[in-house]
């Protein structure tokens, strides 16, 4: 058996970032793998984090610096195509008053800057030009990535951060039953819906901290607007749902896209047309929807993305695959603590893997199925969605209903890290099913551990 237990993360995305921290902050060892050549610190539109992940982010020592980063949300004004407002309500400053902690919305690529600059080591920890070839268990206790260039990593699990397009997630399924086990998990993947994704200059007309949302017949549109820029999403519906995979969008694709909907009115004075004349940044896919039902196998397992993916309308992708992350490393902090002198086998790690899944695959089927819903609603993808979404949910309170009755439980049970304390614990009047933790971990010495 190995007496030493290391984590090989695949995906430098939020999640695998989170992961890092997390597993850090449990003194346990690890490497990140990335295929991208770098962090790109312009890519990206707006990524909200809920107030149970800001939680786990405060545990993580990050909080301090994110509240200086982050653009404050506090209302949403609903839209048609030619800019009538259907309703105004101040759902986010809600999400304040029921958590205690805001709904934290970030330009990615700040949030991204933030999670590995604050990432003990992280030169040392993440490598860049790492595109993952192969997976394979080399003893009992070990399992060892090969990467395109040539390069070998070998540690006592790998866990997968790499998207809905993950590569680990393929590996896995193919040592389990070739190429059509692992076409037939891709395959959970459906996408309805393209996304066209970006941030502009602020339109000054505007209304600062505030989200603009057009609902409209097998459209919507989202507009963040923070005090120097605005960061979009446009969804498109399809004219019919595809599991193809890796579908690539050229500029052509971009310009066609938002020109079918320049007219879209926000305000007297702009269109999507005057912000898309304005964008420093776009990015255009399918926007995949779906669980696989295989989250691990022997020693690799799936977090975020590349586990479940759902439509962002309602900002719960991330937030899912943080949730993730801090269910499996409190599963692998409670079993290596239970080791002292030498790793787990490999039965008690799947038992950990299987704990994790049981935990989360309810959650994360409800959420996909929650997100969907949404989207279909503001798009009105039938006459009945489109009655509910356009008179009787407003007449029965809109944004703020749906908070509370739907989305605020699920904050409430979010899951934090159990070795962390929280500095800037803050409950909201709806509290939360797990308390802050009481812990006696000395940090330093598990930071120096790690280090």
């Amino acid at each position: 058996m190995e007496d030493h237990f290391r984590v090989i993360v695949v995906g430098a995305g939020p999640v695998g970032l989170m992961a890092c921290h997390a597993l850090s902050r449990a003194g346990i060892d690890h490497v990140l793998l990335e295929m991208r050549p770098k962090l790109d610190k312009e890519a990206g539109t707006s990524i909200g984090m809920w107030p149970h992940n800001v939680r786990v982010l405060d545990q993580l020592g990050l909080l301090d610096e994110a509240l200086d980063l982050y653009m404050p949300v506090l209302n949403k004004i609903n839209l048609r195509r030619d800019g009538t407002v259907t309703s105004r309500n101040d759902m986010f400053a809600a999400i304040q008053r029921n958590h205690g902690h805001d709904f934290m919305c970030f330009h990615r690529a700040r949030l991204m800057d933030l999670l590995y600059r604050r990432l003990p080591a992280n030169t040392e920890r993440v490598l860049f030009n790492k595109k993952v070839l192969a997976i394979e268990e080399t003893t009992p206790d070990s399992v060892t990535v090969t990467c395109g260039d040539g390069s070998t990593y070998t540690g006592s699990m790998v866990l997968g951060a790499d998207g809905v397009h993950s590569t680990v997630r393929r590996l896995m399924n193919r040592n389990v039953g070739g190429d059509s086990e692992a076409e037939k998990e891709d395959n959970c993947f459906k996408a309805s819906y393209r996304g066209l994704y970006g941030y502009a200059a602020r339109s000054p007309q505007l209304q600062e901290s505030t989200i603009y949302e057009t609902h409209g017949k097998s459209f919507s549109i989202q507009l963040v607007v923070a005090e120097k820029q605005q960061h979009f999403i446009v969804y498109e519906k399809l004219d019919y749902p595809t599991s193809k995979m890796g579908q690539r969008f050229t500029d052509v694709h971009r310009d066609a896209m938002a020109a079918r909907f320049a007219d879209v009115k926000f305000a007297e004075g702009v269109t999507f047309g005057d912000v898309w004349a304005t964008s420093h940044w776009s990015n255009m896919s399918l926007i995949e929807e779906g669980t696989v039902s295989r989250w691990h196998h022997g020693r690799v397992v799936l977090v975020g993305d590349a586990a479940h993916k759902m439509t962002p309308n309602s900002g719960f992708g991330m937030n899912s695959g943080v949730q993730g992350v801090v269910s499996l490393i409190n599963r692998l902090h409670e079993l290596l603590n239970g080791h002292k002198e030498m790793t787990p086998d490999s039965g008690e790690l799947q038992q950990a893997f299987r704990d994790y899944r049981s935990a989360r695959l309810r959650a994360a089927r409800s959420i996909v199925q929650l997100c969907g819903m949404y989207t279909r609603g503001v798009t009105w993808d039938n006459f009945l969605l489109r009655l509910a979404d356009q008179h009787i949910l407003p007449f029965l309170g809109g944004d703020v209903m749906t908070l509370r009755l739907l989305l605020s439980p699920i904050v409430q049970k979010g899951e934090v890290l159990s070795f962390l304390q929280e500095k800037n614990f803050r409950e909201g009047t709806k509290g939360y099913n797990n308390p802050p933790q009481v812990v006696g971990l000395d940090e330093k010495t598990i930071l120096t551990t790690v280090i």
